[in-house]
Order: structure tokens, then C-alpha cells, then sequence
């Protein structure tokens, strides 16, 4: 972050124009943060359903993208106790060969993020009001509008309230709003106490999806070092009892999430392995109200595909997985991942064999610079719940991240 100023002509101009209960430009601004990031992303994904070969020499499907995201934040002091936050982002999804070419010029800075924060360090609380990001377990980069109070009067503790009326489902992307599944479509109530005792931290939610469903949580981690060799075991549990009204109609079940791993950090080598399930056989479930949430769910593709949806599936799923990576100079990484299972149906439905493997490489060329990318590649046996239709799915990723 850095402090804006004025420059002395703009401050003599600013002070010019001010009038007699008016505030001058500078002591307006005087006390602003300002920070923000810029990203570049190529994608290309290329996926073989069957044995139909198309004219092009691809299988089924192809495209690649070219996505643009930009965010500029402010933070302003407006008074005691009080401040002010804006965000305002710049987001295009550009199709490339393949899906119909197109550069984008017409888009522009909109408002991401708008609230007012108030701040009684007297009571350690924290109350905020408008236009941000969720920021729960059941959420990645959601923004809802409402309220959040936050208060650390006892050390190691946080508890939070939080009420939403609504969020930018559409506009997201990654919402549960498909297959009839519109929970991130109702208003959002809940609690949360967070505890960081080091080496033991946990983590306990809850909130009601108003005519959805009441949502639960818990994580819990506990760390520990072994003579050069540091190590994280941690455990997460996600659940839900959904609408009898909506379970009826729908078809679906209460959702149950249940994830462990361990992590390690030896010298210049980090390892992580663990196993996921959750979903119903014969009834469609959910664990998470957009994207993968803040949940155990390593990979870039298994838990986007048909069946393994944490934002609602039909199918039972049961994944174990691991990871290796290596850092060189403490700026270059190279790592590989596999996570590999099973989604099963109810009987006469075949069920889907899943394994993906990644190569992951990533370079942090200064504080603020990084670049990165991998390859997957995910095969699904019996695609789609139809026998003897297998999938392979590549799908590659470069990034250029800038934060300031």
C-alpha cells in the first residue's frame, strides 16, 4: 500500500476552490490507501469425448481463452472510527481460436466493492455495511450486500456475525445456481467463531439460507515441527439440512463434507496428501454456495465435472490425493499433483472413474511480480454416467499476477 499526496500546485489549487465548510481536495484525500492487482490469463482446454474425431483433428470440444482482471482499491479515513472502502474492477473472458474470436474494448471499470467500516477499539469490534466480499467458508471471492460485525476482545478469538440480502450470483460464474440449485440466489444468515491458539487453530460456521438451508461447519488444524521439517494436519467438516419443501421437489439431500491432509515443509521441498468425499448415490446434494469455497478440494478440474460438483451434484465422491513440489533459490517452483477416485450412482448407472494429473511451475520474479502456470489433464471413465464413453480433458493455464 502507499499514501497518496498532493503535489504543492495542487494543494495551492485544492485550497482555492475550497468553501467555507467545505474540505479541500487535499485533506480530503490525504489519508487514502491505495492498492489494487493485474492479471493475465491464457487458457486453452481440449477434450475427447468417445471415438467421434471432428474435421479440425480435436475431439468434441476446444477453446481457448484469454482473461483480463484488474481491481484498484481505496481506503479512505473519513472520520474517527470510520472509513470508507471502494474497489472498482475491470474483468473481460476472451474467446480465442475455436470458440469465436473476439477482443474486448468496450468494458470499463465497475464497482466491485463499496461498504463503510466503523471501528470501536474500546470493545475490539468492527462493524461493516454495504457492498463485499463474503469472505465464509462456503464462499471464494463472492460479493453479497449487507453486514458483518467482528469482534477480538478475547485473545486467540474472533466471533462474527454477518447477514447478506443478496450477491452477484450471475455475474460471478462459479454460484449454485444451476439444475434448479439457487440457493446463492436468498438472503445469508450466520455466525462464526475462529480460534488461533498456535500450534492449534480452529474454525466454527453456521448459517441459514433463508427457505434453502441451514449450513454448518468446522475446521480444525494443528501444527508441528519435526528437527528441520515443519508439518500441518488439518480436518474439515461441511453440512447442511436442506428445505423439506425444496428437498421434495428437487431431488435433493442434505449435504455431507468430510476432508483431511497433511502438509510438509522439508528444506526446499513441500508435500501435501489427503482424502475428500461427500454426495449422495441417487439424490443431488451441495457443499458449497460458489467456486470450491474455503474448502479441501485440491486440483483444477475433478471437482468441476460432472457428478463432483461442490456447488451441487447427483453422485457419491470419493478422491484421495498428493502433491510434491521443489523451490529453487526460493524464487522458482516445479511440483506435480494427482488426485484420483470415483463418483458412484445408484445401481444400473455405471459409475465414473476419475483421475488428473497436474504440472505446476510458478516464478515470483519480485515481491509484487509473479508468474505461473500448469497443465491437467483429467480422464473420466464411463463419462457422464454412459458406459464405455470415456473423457480426457486437457486444459492449460498461464498467468502474469502483479500486486501493489
Amino acid at each position: 500500500m502507499k499514501l497518496v499526496k498532493l503535489s504543492l500546485v495542487a494543494a495551492l489549487a485544492a485550497g482555492a476552490f475550497s468553501a467555507a465548510n467545505a474540505v479541500s481536495l487535499e485533506e480530503a484525500i490525504k489519508d487514502v490507501d491505495v492498492s489494487g492487482m493485474f492479471r493475465y490469463r491464457f487458457e486453452s482446454d481440449r477434450q475427447e469425448i468417445g471415438n467421434a474425431v471432428q474435421a479440425e483433428g480435436y475431439n468434441n470440444t476446444k477453446e481457448n481463452k484469454h482473461r483480463f482482471k484488474s481491481q484498484l482499491n481505496f481506503k479512505a479515513a473519513l472520520d474517527d472510527n470510520f472509513k470508507a472502502f471502494v474497489q472498482f474492477q475491470y474483468s473481460t473472458n476472451e474467446a480465442g481460436f475455436g470458440t469465436g474470436n473476439q477482443t474486448v474494448t468496450n468494458k470499463t471499470f465497475n464497482v466491485q466493492q463499496a461498504y463503510l467500516e466503523y471501528t470501536n477499539e474500546a470493545y475490539a469490534t468492527n462493524v461493516t455495511f454495504g457492498k463485499m466480499e463474503v469472505g465464509s467458508i462456503w464462499t471464494d471471492d463472492l460479493v453479497g450486500t449487507g453486514a458483518k460485525v467482528v469482534n477480538n476482545s478475547i485473545e486467540g478469538l474472533t466471533f462474527a456475525g454477518y447477514w447478506f440480502d443478496s450477491f452477484n450470483a450471475e455475474d460471478d460464474g462459479d454460484t449454485a445456481i444451476e439444475d434448479g440449485i439457487n440457493i446463492a440466489k436468498s438472503s445469508l444468515y450466520g455466525g462464526a467463531v475462529l480460534g488461533d491458539f498456535d500450534p492449534f487453530a480452529f474454525q466454527i460456521w453456521a448459517a441459514y439460507s433463508n427457505n434453502w438451508a441451514f449450513l454448518y461447519a468446522v475446521d480444525a488444524s494443528y501444527k508441528f515441527a519435526f528437527n528441520d521439517a515443519n508439518f500441518k494436519i488439518q480436518a474439515q467438516y461441511l453440512g447442511n439440512s436442506v428445505d423439506s419443501e425444496k428437498e421434495k421437489r428437487l431431488n435433493l439431500d442434505n449435504g455431507n463434507f468430510y476432508a483431511a491432509q497433511i502438509q510438509a515443509n522439508i528444506s526446499a521441498f513441500d508435500f501435501q496428501a489427503g482424502i475428500v468425499g461427500y454426495g449422495e448415490k441417487d439424490k443431488g446434494s451441495l457443499v458449497v454456495l460458489e467456486d470450491k469455497g474455503r474448502v479441501i478440494a485440491p486440483g483444477e478440474q475433478i471437482f468441476y465435472s460432472d457428478g463432483s460438483k461442490l456447488t451441487g451434484s447427483v453422485g457419491e465422491n470419493f478422491f484421495y490425493f498428493a502433491g510434491l513440489g521443489y523451490t529453487f533459490a526460493e524464487t522458482l517452483r516445479v511440483g506435480f499433483d494427482y488426485i484420483g477416485g470415483k463418483t458412484e450412482y445408484t445401481a444400473g448407472t455405471p459409475d465414473t472413474d476419475k483421475n488428473e494429473y497436474i504440472a505446476r511451475v510458478s516464478y515470483k520474479y519480485s515481491p509484487k511480480l509473479t508468474f505461473s502456470g500448469f497443465y491437467s489433464y483429467l480422464t473420466e471413465d464411463n463419462h457422464n454416467r454412459v458406459k464405455d464413453q470415456d473423457a480426457d480433458d486437457q486444459f492449460i493455464r498461464l498467468e502474469a499476477l502483479y500486486k501493489f
